[in-house]
């Protein structure tokens, strides 16, 4: 008879797991390559401006704009497989020869996707990418700290944080050989770390969220592209 509540316990948590992976994968390569685009594109565009009183950089201009536009394809081809719904937009066609490279300093989208590629998505994907890092070596940290803790050197100046609380809620009737005990210390840092883990896919989630609402608003066709839809979500 409890068979049917156990394979739902299961099945949220099997989704849950999956949901997780998907953030994780969603979060985590996005600083890397929002990296790789901002240190190839500023180069880049700083080169154009400079050459451009020679015409270097005119010519120069229309290529750096086909990158920047390579690296927003690529920026909504990982909100679609993360499972956001994003629409493409319309770019204005070059044409045939140096002149008909030059059509693309006259597409906005193009420019668009230059400002976003370089001053808008590292910055964001460095915050989700450090807060992710940080959020898993909390949850990792804390929860192992039993048995890798007591390799850390513990000098007599040494005041932990649990001591420190602990005394601090018990008025000091605590002994201080107590309260500053490895095993007091190892139950505070598993049950932070049991914190971090239960917060965890709440807290990629929103990351996940927050790097695709960010490029949807700004790589979409319109309005109506702003806000991604995850997957599994039913949409009206």
């Amino acid at each position: 008879m409890n068979s049917e509540p156990s394979l739902t316990h299961r099945t949220r948590l099997g989704s849950v797991l999956t949901r997780l992976g998907r953030d994780f994968a969603f979060v985590l390569p996005g600083f890397f390559i929002s990296l790789f685009a901002f240190v190839l594109l500023v180069p880049l565009f700083t080169l154009a401006l400079g050459t451009a009183v020679i015409w270097i950089g005119v010519w120069l201009l229309p290529l750096v704009l086909l990158v920047a536009t390579g690296f927003a394809e690529l920026s909504r081809s990982r909100v679609r497989l993360w499972g956001g719904r994003l629409d493409q937009p319309a770019y204005r066609r070059g044409g045939t020869g140096i002149t008909g490279s030059l059509r693309y300093l006259t597409d906005p989208r193009r420019w668009l996707d230059l400002l976003f590629e370089t001053l808008i998505a590292f910055p964001v994907r460095t915050l989700t990418f450090v807060v992710s890092v940080t959020w898993t070596a909390g949850t990792l940290g804390g929860t192992t700290y039993v048995l890798w803790g007591h390799y850390l050197p513990r000098g007599d100046q040494d005041s932990p944080l649990a001591a420190g609380m602990l005394e601090a809620l018990t008025g000091g009737a605590i002994p201080d050989a107590v309260a500053t005990s490895y095993a007091v210390e190892s139950v505070f840092n598993f049950l932070v770390g049991v914190v971090f883990l239960l917060t965890l896919p709440a807290v990629m989630r929103g990351l996940a969220l927050l790097d695709a609402t960010t490029t949807s608003a700004a790589l979409g066709a319109g309005p109506a592209s702003g806000y991604p839809v995850p997957a599994g979500a039913r949409v009206a």
